[in-house]
């Protein structure tokens, strides 16, 4: 049985300061985030403070928004895409977002880490083509490092 944990208000803001230092918003909607023993967190609505999470047994539950790992929140597929469509709602712009070209987009969709100069700081970006988010990579070495899952991935994409 998986154990999960609702996350106080200590630890929200930690990781909304992290997304925010990251990426320049942070979704101002009032989520309740829970936190999984494998450091996936995932939104659900407050209302499941009214369970008693103890007695059920659950495989997954929510949003999965992001990995939390030391002091990096590795945005899943999902989150980048929900943090995007917030911030253009609130006509935000975000930080650290790379466009890809076609072929770049084919080459990330076939699970390949991308050659990239985007300058020498290692960092999280979000993945764009045509302005739509394609998910959340690590930018190291030069290289766009895929995390992508097996599911998401195919050979016809564009």
């Amino acid at each position: 049985m998986q154990q999960l944990a609702i996350l106080n208000t200590r630890d929200i803001k930690k990781i909304k300061e992290i997304v925010t230092a990251d990426f320049g918003y942070f979704p101002e909607e009032d989520y309740a985030f829970i936190q999984n023993e494998n450091d996936k967190l995932y939104l659900v609505s407050k209302d499941i403070a009214k369970l008693n999470l103890q007695n059920l047994i659950i495989d997954k539950v929510g949003l999965y928004f992001a990995e939390v790992k030391n002091t990096q929140v590795r945005l899943s597929k999902e989150g980048a895409q929900l943090l995007a469509e917030a911030a253009r709602n609130k006509k935000i712009k975000l930080q650290n977002v790379v466009e890809l070209t076609a072929e770049e987009t084919k080459a990330y969709f076939q699970g390949e880490d991308l050659p990239k100069e985007l300058g020498a700081e290692n960092r999280l970006i979000l993945l764009s083509y045509h302005k739509n988010i394609l998910g959340c990579a690590k930018y190291k070495e030069q290289k766009i490092l895929n995390f992508l899952p097996k599911i998401h991935r195919g050979e016809v994409i564009l």
